[in-house]
């Protein structure tokens, strides 16, 4: 055992010493707390009674099975490590704070922390004591590089809509409120929470869709205010694009072009007239097809409330084929067959979808009685 590594790392001190026993200073660089976990299996004493070649080649394929199931396993988390890396840089310094970043961020942690606690547990031998190489992938956050705030789409400009309009509410209504006010006091608002606002897709969705909901609940001077004050974000972010910056540090030269220039001004004000169009154009749309959304529900329930596509499912079998079948005189008999409380059950249900209609000329049906 003394010989294993000796040429590949002079520094070592014999197999059966444990770090603390070297007599000359560690090598800077070199992880040494592995020989902490040093297991040789033709050094392990065994009863008489077993052969010790034997018992040896078990031990070796029971160790070589260990070790291939967490090899597998320190890959797979080394890929998912990778690729949790590569969706970070996507957001860059700008996105750090983004939600879906940070929960990006975290699994990151985690899985380095686990190949950690692999590495730390790992058993070494003859075999795998000399490999030092690492399998970790550094991942401190979403890439060094300062830059613009990303454009997203799809999932990951989706994901914590919900849980940011949750923890925002309160400061993106105050943001809506300086509508009215002057440009001078949304332009230190954004200085002063740009690191929420200016962040992700999730604040500029949000004032979308306030202006569109006003415009369909007829606040039409409401939406106006909101609609401003929805461009001034996008055209901050869109600035941030263009100069390749963070979309804060935009902030005082957008609003001091916007306010001082007024060919900025009138380009500002034109940007606003589209969105404004746009949100007119779609406000009543969007009304007719809530309306008919709202209709059509109302058409897929019973009398009673309930779904006919759904009670239908839940029936057994011969019930369904009956009906299938509109073998009525089949369906008494079905029914008949039950024990009674199952039989009401399924009848009350049915006639609540709709599924049933009772003949009102004979009285209450049985399984109402």
């Amino acid at each position: 055992g003394d010989s294993i590594c000796r040429a590949a790392v002079p520094a070592v001190a014999p197999l059966q010493f444990s770090p603390g026993h070297f007599s000359r200073p560690l090598m800077p660089g070199f992880d040494y707390s592995k020989w902490d976990n040093i297991e040789l299996s033709d050094d392990e004493e065994v009863h008489p009674n077993i052969d010790k070649d034997s018992w040896v080649r078990m031990r070796h394929k029971d160790r070589v099975e260990r070790e291939e199931d967490e090899n597998n396993k320190r890959r797979e988390l080394g890929e998912r490590l990778a690729k949790v890396g590569d969706e970070l840089k996507v957001f860059g310094e700008a996105g750090k704070g983004h939600l879906k970043a940070k929960k990006l961020q975290e699994e990151a942690d985690r899985l380095n922390a686990e190949l950690e606690t692999m590495d730390k547990n790992r058993k070494w031998n003859a075999d795998n004591m000399c490999q030092t190489a690492s399998d970790k992938v550094a991942v401190s956050g979403p890439g060094a590089d300062v830059g613009p705030e990303p454009r997203l789409k799809g999932e990951a400009a989706a994901a914590g809509y919900c849980e940011f309009v949750e923890e925002h509410e309160d400061l993106l209504e105050q943001y809506i409120a300086l509508g009215s006010g002057e440009l001078e006091q949304v332009r230190n608002f954004l200085m002063l929470h740009g690191g929420v606002l200016l962040q992700g897709e999730h604040a500029e969705t949000y004032l979308l869709l306030d202006c569109l909901e006003k415009e369909m609940n007829d606040e039409h001077e409401d939406m106006l205010l909101a609609a401003r004050q929805s461009q001034l974000l996008t055209q901050v972010r869109e600035y941030s694009r263009a100069t390749g910056r963070p979309a804060r540090d935009g902030v005082p030269t957008m609003f001091g072009r916007l306010i001082e220039h007024e060919g900025t001004q009138e380009a500002f004000q034109e940007s606003l007239n589209t969105f404004i169009r746009r949100i007119e154009k779609r406000a009543p749309e969007k009304r007719r097809e809530m309306d008919a959304e709202a209709a059509e529900e109302e058409e897929e329930v019973g009398p009673g409330g309930l779904d006919p596509r759904e009670v239908f499912d839940t029936l057994p079998k011969a019930m369904q084929e009956a009906f299938l079948a509109k073998d009525v005189a089949r369906l008494h008999q079905i029914v008949e067959s039950m024990p009674a409380d199952e039989a009401k059950h399924h009848m009350i249900r049915c006639e609540e979808s709709g599924l049933w209609v009772p003949d009102g000329r004979e009285g209450a049906p049985p399984y109402r009685q």
